[in-house]
């Protein structure tokens, strides 16, 4: 994602000190990275407050800091930001339980916890107990956390919530748009509690031109208030926000030129052209043969669309995806040579046929091979999904069955959570799959998730037990919530009278016009793919307004039209 490198820029200064007491249990850490880091992870910014109480509280956490700032780094580039932060702080949260319960000594390895994830034009704030994130904003000073005490009267609180307390912890998420000169300021009790909040504000706007002396002065400031705690403080302003300039990203884009269409014979960059495997307006797909005698897959963007820049950065981002989805059942995204000359990636070459070339030639499939295939499938999305990332358009084209199984290949219409975050200086391209194989949300505008693969999963499947599709010819039609709910679902025992009704009702359920209704894992769809469901033994009797409900309805209709005329009737 070279173009769309982040512009994110932040003042930044901290400072913790032991203050009357004779340890400092606080801890306080920020990760200011750069390059490709900066964009797709963003800065971090982390303060936790050990509970006294526990003779561990420093290890508790010093833990949580510097777990946090190198593990959140660690997780996949693809990941939304919410997802990271809350994977690892529950992490450390699991492992500083454990800790506490197999401690010999009976200590508590507690630690309160805030902190602040800024990417792109986006802050997000992650914080348990009475740590505390500010926001100064004009002359506006905001708390934008809830401390979690619970007071047990005029001098005493208790602190309700903290990492390490419970096997499972409750974190406060959420998200604010940045604005450039933003000021933020993370603090422990020692700080904010002891500082009345006006003259802390009036702080914070005397010194807000310079961070140092926010930092430096507000530890003195606490202790003149009597502050008998551990004092920390950090603050950072919002200098340039993340995202990247349009004449930025277009020069970037722009680096390399199109290559033209190529022919049979032909070489690229040591790459001779064996075969077209295939050409549309938006790309060509060619076999090529390198130095080495290797046979690989070249895909090269659509001269049509050299002045798109919405398009050259789809294009851009396959490779990108491709390369992060791991899985046997995925096709490999190969790294081209840094001194390339034009626009185009390579992944392996896969020998076999398509999906689609497999079903002209043995028409339907036996109920065997066919969920084989889509275990085999499943095994391939459940690798993107757990990229946090959405293939888009599954169908028998995008399909090659190889000697090992079925493989997923071409990433254009992919989704990826964490990219959506890292705004674009122009207008993305969105590109639907395929009509007849993509879910109904995509049209009506529901929700888009892992389940909306799964539907095309299981249109995938259908096709195969049956050679047609499960809601006839109107489905490519439909465009909008009202037109799918006047479809029906087609029973695949109608074409395939072999396919059993537990079969057939796992695919129904997989193929329900709304997402909530299917299954809330693939693992759960395969399992009743593989063995009956016990709820599917034994086919029931379908009930008139299911089978039937235009005229079911048109019937009731009839009849009370009816019975109102005899009454009227009756009475005159």
């Amino acid at each position: 994602m070279e173009h769309l490198q982040s512009t994110l820029h932040i003042s930044f200064a901290q400072k913790s000190e032991a203050g009357r007491k004779p340890e400092n249990q606080d801890t306080v850490g920020a990760r200011i990275p750069e390059g490709n880091l900066l964009t797709t992870k963003g800065i971090a910014i982390a303060i936790a407050d050990g509970v006294s109480s526990s003779k561990a509280a420093r290890e508790a956490s010093q833990t949580a800091i510097a777990g946090f700032l190198s593990d959140y780094f660690a997780t996949p580039d693809t990941w939304r930001t919410q997802q990271s932060a809350m994977r690892v702080i529950q992490s450390l949260n699991s492992s500083l339980w454990g800790r506490s319960q197999n401690s010999i000594y009976g200590e508590g390895y507690l630690t309160t916890f805030s902190a602040l994830i800024l990417k792109g034009d986006t802050g997000f704030i992650f914080h348990v107990g009475d740590t505390r994130v500010y926001r100064l904003r004009d002359n506006n000073l905001e708390l934008l956390t809830r401390d979690h005490t619970q007071r047990i009267d005029k001098h005493t609180t208790h602190l309700s919530r903290a990492m390490g307390a419970d096997p499972y912890l409750e974190v406060d998420m959420h998200s604010l748009e940045l604005q450039r000169g933003d000021i933020f300021i993370l603090s422990s009790d020692g700080i904010h509690e002891h500082i009345p909040a006006q003259e802390f504000k009036a702080f914070i706007l005397q010194h807000r031109d310079n961070l140092e002396e926010i930092v430096n002065q507000a530890i003195p400031v606490a202790l003149q208030y009597n502050s008998e705690d551990n004092l920390s403080i950090q603050a950072l302003r919002i200098e340039s926000l993340g995202t990247a300039a349009q004449d930025d990203a277009v020069q970037v884009l722009s680096r390399l030129p199109f290559p033209p269409v190529l022919s049979p014979g032909q070489s690229l960059d040591g790459l001779r052209i064996k075969k077209i495997l295939h050409e549309s307006t938006r790309s060509q797909v060619y076999l090529v043969e390198d130095e080495k005698n290797n046979l690989l897959v070249m895909k090269t963007p659509s001269e049509l669309y050299q002045d798109d820049k919405a398009y050259i950065e789809r294009f851009v981002m396959e490779s990108w995806i491709g390369a992060r989805i791991q899985s046997a059942g995925v096709v490999r995204v190969i790294p081209a040579a840094e001194s390339r000359s034009c626009l185009y990636y390579l992944t392996e070459y896969i020998p076999g046929p398509t999906l689609t070339q497999l079903l002209k030639e043995r028409g339907i499939l036996s109920i065997l091979d066919a969920v084989e295939l889509t275990e085999g499938l499943i095994r391939g999305i459940r690798a993107f999904h757990r990229k946090e990332t959405l293939h888009q358009d599954l169908k028998p084209d995008n399909i090659v069955i190889s000697a090992k199984g079925p493989m997923i290949v071409d990433f254009g219409s992919c989704w990826v959570a964490g990219v959506q975050e890292i705004g674009a200086p122009f207008v993305r391209d969105r590109v639907l799959g395929t009509l007849d194989y993509s879910a109904p949300e995509y049209r009506y505008n529901g929700k888009v998730s892992a389940a909306s693969d799964q539907f095309s999963l299981a249109v995938l499947l259908y096709e195969m037990l049956t050679g047609k599709l499960p809601f006839g010819s109107n489905y490519s039609k439909a465009m909008d919530l009202k037109s799918f709910q006047r479809l029906q679902y087609i029973s695949a025992m109608k074409y395939n009278p072999l396919v059993p009704y537990w079969l057939d009702k796992a695919l129904e359920k997989a193929l329900s016009i709304y997402p909530n209704s299917r299954y809330e894992a693939l693992s759960e769809w395969l399992q009743d793919l593989k063995r009956p469901n016990p709820e599917w033994l034994t086919p029931r009797a379908q009930p008139l307004l299911e089978r039937y409900p235009d005229k079911v309805w048109k019937v009731l209709a009839a009849t009370g039209w009816i019975a109102a005329a005899i009454a009227f009737f009756w009475r005159h």
